[in-house]
């Protein structure tokens, strides 16, 4: 079995070796080079020869071999492995495909699955069901249905409530899972804790997990003309700040068209939907509405100092500097903000991974950052998941070693395949507009945490009321906080001991 992952190794070694090469090479040439060169068939040959001729080589330099997992050998006798999972226009919530298309992402898709179902002789099954289906999915744990599925992918509120319900085991209670591998992220993992128990976690399996990580787009032609300092050189400084932002949004408002009323057809400094504005600037502050005690108990922490300075220096760049344009709602990131950001009404633009991908068709060459500190004195930038699936085993499922085999080598199998398609290749160079968006991609992702009451009890806390509050210009945060203490202590009593 070591030999036969070690070829795995060297197959997977090869093929991003070559996409990167020919990808450079394609980027270089004309069309007519273009054309030749994919009628050089011998050509193409010979290099794939070469490739297996030096996989040995390769593999010496192997770039995901820390991805490996330390699973044994396996035989699961063609037996179908079903993964339920949902759709959803803001994230790529697929596990499958059917078939290879060249694009790499779904090749990648393809690869991984095909490498794990001949790896342990097992036939990976994706089912699709609708958005918002757990009480469907609950009724089927209910009845005992083993056929049903083996794994599935939940929102997170609803794979908390599956947990609290005994409807799905704790990972700690899979065999196989080990959390302490790289392919399982380790700052998101910390914030999903509850008194103790990692009862879900984000590998690189949770890929649509990541498509929900936000960032800031800037419009470099802006940032240009007004003669900005370079804003990647102030977040590798460390002085990406609030103050900072807010100076170069005050300094690009203006009323396009003269009539001497600021709407959707003048220039703001920064566009985003109303109920994110709050969240991904406190969760950049590095404080949570949300947090834990020694114990790893949840208390509310919106009552904190800092947490009041932070939200009241939020009101104060959005709405006292009229930096902010109020627009409507619509999907996670709205179209009329896109739409405002690619017009250059705007200088920033609130953004997730997955809509970063749908910019690429768009004429305005645009930058990446993560959000920015609070302050200088902040130590580190810190990023937001908005939400997170949650990757369960239903207590139904009578194969549970199984089980954790398969999660486990979906998450390093992941890292080898799915992130550097989509993250290291499509995502750096076919998306991204420069190196150093690279690089802050690189920072986002390594800086991610979750709030639990952002994510979580979301529906309470921060589209309950607070999003009301923004969009009210409503301050008043301390009259709140009485109510919301016992929505804490309600989530509490419900946390398994």
């Amino acid at each position: 079995m070591k030999n036969k992952q070690a070829t795995f190794s060297r197959v997977l070694s090869a093929i991003f070796i070559a996409v990167i090469m020919l990808s450079l090479l394609s980027a270089c040439q004309t069309p007519e080079e273009n054309n030749e060169n994919a009628n050089n068939n011998q050509g193409t040959i010979s290099a794939d020869a070469e490739i297996n001729e030096n996989a040995g080589e390769i593999a010496e330099e192997d770039p995901y071999a820390k991805y490996d997992d330390d699973l044994g050998e396996y035989d699961f006798n063609g037996e179908d492995f079903k993964i339920q999972t949902w759709l959803n226009e803001n994230i790529n919530n697929h596990i499958d495909t059917e078939e290879e298309t060249g694009e790499l992402f779904n090749d990648a898709l393809y690869t991984r699955n095909r490498i794990i179902e001949e790896r342990f002789n097992v036939v990976i099954k994706q089912l699709l069901v609708p958005d918002f289906a757990n009480a469907r999915t609950r009724r089927t744990i209910l009845a005992g249905d083993s056929d049903a599925f083996d794994m599935i992918i939940e929102r997170g509120p609803d794979g908390l409530k599956n947990w609290q319900d005994d409807l799905v085991f704790s990972l700690e209670d899979i065999p196989h899972v080990d959390l302490s591998k790289p392919y399982w992220n380790q700052s998101a993992n910390k914030t999903l804790t509850l008194g103790g128990n990692q009862y879900v976690a984000i590998s690189d399996f949770c890929f649509s997990t990541y498509e929900l990580s936000r960032a800031v787009l800037f419009n470099k032609g802006m940032v240009q003309d007004f003669g900005f300092e370079n804003l990647y050189d102030l977040v590798s400084s460390g002085k990406w700040t609030f103050d900072k932002m807010e100076d170069m949004m005050k300094q690009v408002i203006f009323d396009l068209n003269g009539d001497g009323v600021m709407d959707r057809n003048d220039r703001y400094g920064y566009v985003a939907h109303p109920k994110q504005v709050l969240p991904n600037f406190w969760i950049a502050a590095d404080v949570f509405s949300v947090g834990k005690d020694g114990n790893d108990i949840p208390y509310l922490s919106m009552g904190s100092e800092k947490f009041f300075n932070v939200f009241e220096r939020i009101f104060e760049i959005m709405w006292d500097s009229g930096t902010y344009y109020m627009g409507g709602e619509g999907a996670v990131i709205p179209q009329w903000a896109i739409d405002m950001f690619s017009n250059e009404q705007s200088l920033f633009l609130d953004t997730t991974f997955f809509v970063i991908e749908q910019m690429r068709g768009k004429e305005t060459d645009f930058g990446i950052l993560p959000y920015p500190k609070f302050n200088e004195q902040q130590e580190h930038y810190v990023s937001r998941i908005e939400y997170y699936m949650a990757v369960q085993i239903p207590i139904i499922n009578s194969h549970v070693e199984r089980a954790g085999v398969m999660l486990e080598a979906l998450s390093s199998y992941s890292a080898k395949t799915i992130i550097p398609a989509y993250y290291e290749i499509a995502l750096k160079t076919k998306y991204a507009r420069d190196d150093d968006s690279a690089q802050m991609l690189d920072l986002i992702m390594e800086t991610l945490v979750v709030d639990i009451g952002d994510t979580t009890l979301c529906d309470q806390i921060r589209d309950g009321f607070l999003a009301a509050m923004f969009q009210n210009n409503n301050r008043n945060l301390a009259s709140r906080l009485e109510s919301t203490e016992r929505i804490i202590e309600i989530f509490i009593e419900r946390i398994p001991g």
